[in-house]
Parts: C-alpha cells; structure tokens; sequence
C-alpha cells in the first residue's frame, strides 16, 4: 500500500527535478552531457518502470550507484559556497537541490523500504563501470564537436574541475579519474554487498 502511494510521489519528484535544471539551462545539449542530469534521467527512467513493475537488478543498480555517486561528488568536491538554506528559493538552487540531494534521497527510500533484495548479480559492478567510461568518452567526442558547459558563469569545455586539462595536465584528469572510477567501483560492490546482507 504505502509503495502504491511513494512510487508516483518518487516519480514525481524526479520529473520536477528534470524539468527545474531544464528551466534553469535551457541549452538542452549541454544540459544532458553532465553526469549529474544523466544519472537523474536513469533515476527517472527506473521509477517510471517502477510504476507498474519492479524495474531489472540491473537498471536499479546502475541508476541507484550512479546517483549516489552524483551526491557524493557533489556534496565533497562540488559544493558551492552560495547553496544555502537563505537562498534555497530560486530556479539555480532548487534545480541543484534536486538533482544532488533530493532524488538520490528518494531512490534510496524506494530502494531501502520498497525494492525485493538479492537480485543483484556479482558480475553487475563490471557492467555498471561500463557507464562512467563511455561517458568519459562521451565527452571526449562533445569537446571535439565544439561542445562547451558554463561552470560558475565560465565558458568551458569540462563541465567538473577534475576534468580540466588545462590546469591539472593530462597526469592529472587521469588520476581524478583512476580515483573517480575506483570509487564507483568500490561503491558498486558495497552496494552489492548491501543488497545480499538485506535479503537475508
């Protein structure tokens, strides 16, 4: 019963999720070519499914690592001096908002109270890095396109800081990424941890 009620409420919240970061960048390109908007649309992808039936292990996962990801990244490394709780009330903010901690609360919640446990396969891991790879190549192909993201009012052509060769160098993205990839790696497997403990 409650499920019946949370899921179209989790929907919900995810599509104005959606929909505020599209008000608030309406260059839908580059909108979408943030991890951050990717991770949110599989979120929003698996609760749609979940409205009429458990969504695949595997898409439960990928969105659920991916999103988690998003906020960890986000909240540590990302997190700008002006997200307060005096400012919250603007399309920026809410947008951010979303995106990095309200959806990934709400995925949680469903997945915690509301997902059957144990479905999650020990191969699955390796395929969800699959994702964090070609969207590094992703981006690759974007910048040769011309392709271009506004950070903090800056034209640039990465759209997180430690993807920036110009001031890191190449050494340098390529260990934020070892870094990055090693994490969603580590946080694949826990979570897959955490699934088989719950469905004992």
């Amino acid at each position: 019963m409650l499920k019946r009620i949370f899921r179209p409420i989790a929907f919900s919240i995810s599509v104005c999720c959606i929909v505020l970061t599209m008000i608030d960048c309406p260059r839908h390109v580059e909108l979408f070519s943030y991890f951050t908007i990717q991770s949110n649309v599989f979120c929003l992808i698996m609760l749609l499914w979940g409205l009429k039936k458990e969504p695949p292990a595997l898409l439960r996962g990928l969105a659920t690592v991916c999103i988690t990801l998003t906020f960890l990244v986000f909240h540590f490394l990302l997190h700008p001096a002006d997200l307060t709780l005096d400012n919250l009330w603007n399309i920026k903010n809410m947008a951010t908002t979303f995106a990095h901690y309200v959806v990934p609360a709400v995925v949680w919640i469903d997945y915690l109270f509301f997902t059957p446990k144990g479905n999650m396969r020990l191969s699955y891991p390796l395929k969800w890095l699959a994702y964090p790879l070609l969207y590094l190549a992703y981006l690759h192909f974007y910048k040769l396109a011309g392709g271009t993201f506004i950070v903090d009012g800056q034209v640039c052509r990465v759209p997180y800081f430690f993807l920036d060769t110009a001031v890191l160098g190449s050494g340098g993205v390529a260990v934020w990424c070892v870094i990055i990839a090693s994490g969603f790696f580590a946080l694949s497997y826990l979570f897959l941890l955490l699934d088989r403990l719950l469905s004992r």
